[in-house]
């Protein structure tokens, strides 16, 4: 990865998004869950992965900020692949390991990722797409999210507030050069009202 993009990653993961918890989280079939308070450098690191992902994968990857049932204070958020899927149990370890290594580590962990799955295709502007919920945490939580893609010159694209499902059916449009549907609010309602 070129010197420029790693001075971006580092500068916004040193002096905005530093890794001050001692405790290690782990990323699970629920994405990664916690307090809010906790989770600041854990989202721009997965906004990096996410542009790894979608780098990897030649694909627009989803990131949803939430925590579905869990208290208020609480957040969290998960990866969704292309064909709006989960993501990929191999990479549960990758996302776990991108959220406790310190951040003086933080480079050698990208170049490893990126030397295992030999991405090299590193100047793709790849689209990420984000949606969050409702919690008074969740702007914020995306706006670290989206620094983590810009630091490594992907393209974020904000839905706002959605839900879930509407996330997961966002990326399957996109990834479908929309043959399965518009990746839009009014586009999905239809698809729904349709199934039932």
């Amino acid at each position: 990865m070129a010197n420029n993009s790693y001075r971006t990653v580092y500068a916004f993961a040193r002096e905005m998004y530093p890794k001050n918890t001692k405790t290690d989280i782990q990323y699970g079939t629920a994405g990664f869950r916690s307090r809010a308070i906790n989770l600041d450098h854990v989202m721009y690191r997965m906004g990096l992965l996410a542009v790894l992902r979608a780098r990897y994968k030649k694909s627009v990857i989803g990131v949803m900020v939430t925590a579905s049932h869990n208290p208020e204070p609480d957040n969290g958020v998960k990866l969704v692949d292309p064909h709006g899927e989960m993501l990929e149990q191999s990479w549960e370890p990758w996302a776990t390991k991108f959220a406790n290594v310190p951040d003086n580590k933080l480079e050698d962990t990208i170049n490893e990722l990126i030397k295992e799955f030999n991405i090299t295709n590193m100047n793709n502007r790849v689209e990420i797409v984000v949606g969050k919920d409702t919690r008074p945490s969740s702007p914020h939580l995306a706006k670290s999210v989206m620094d983590g893609v810009l630091a490594l010159s992907g393209k974020p694209v904000d839905y706002g507030i959605v839900t879930t499902p509407q996330l997961h059916y966002f990326v399957v449009c996109k990834n479908t050069k929309r043959a399965y549907g518009q990746p839009t609010e009014e586009r999905i309602l239809p698809k729904i009202d349709n199934r039932f």
